[in-house]
């Protein structure tokens, strides 16, 4: 090896623009949860909680009448009317519970993805 000869040049590392620095286009509130900012994580939270109110209530809705029923069926001393409740009146009981908790859910998703996408969330009377 000679004196003269020049050293390696130096080894650089390119690298892409910054992950933080990268914006949706025409979409902060949903940059806002992409990037798992507090303001994101605090929309991502208000979904949970109105997902949960929503399944606890459909809950107790649902828990009152199982908690009520042997009351009432030893009230009645009848096991007829108790199988023609049993068979016949809890069905529907069931059904509606189980049609508002979608209907309920549903509009919750509905009402974050218009907020992700910017759009004003109107109320249940079509306020803003």
């Amino acid at each position: 090896m000679s004196a003269t000869a020049e050293p390696a040049p130096r080894r650089e590392v390119v690298t892409g623009e910054p992950r933080a620095a990268r914006r949706l286009p025409g979409h902060p509130t949903q940059w806002e949860i992409d990037e798992q900012t507090t303001l994101g994580a605090a929309y991502v939270r208000s979904l949970m909680r109105s997902q949960l109110r929503a399944g606890l209530t459909a809950f107790a809705v649902l828990a009152l009448p199982v908690v009520t029923l042997p009351l009432f069926f030893e009230a009645l001393h009848n096991p007829t009317v108790v199988w023609i409740v049993l068979g016949f009146g809890c069905y529907p009981v069931l059904v509606l519970i189980a049609w508002w908790y979608v209907r309920t859910a549903e509009r919750n998703e509905r009402d974050f993805a218009r907020l992700v996408r910017g759009r004003a969330v109107r109320d249940r009377h079509g306020a803003r």
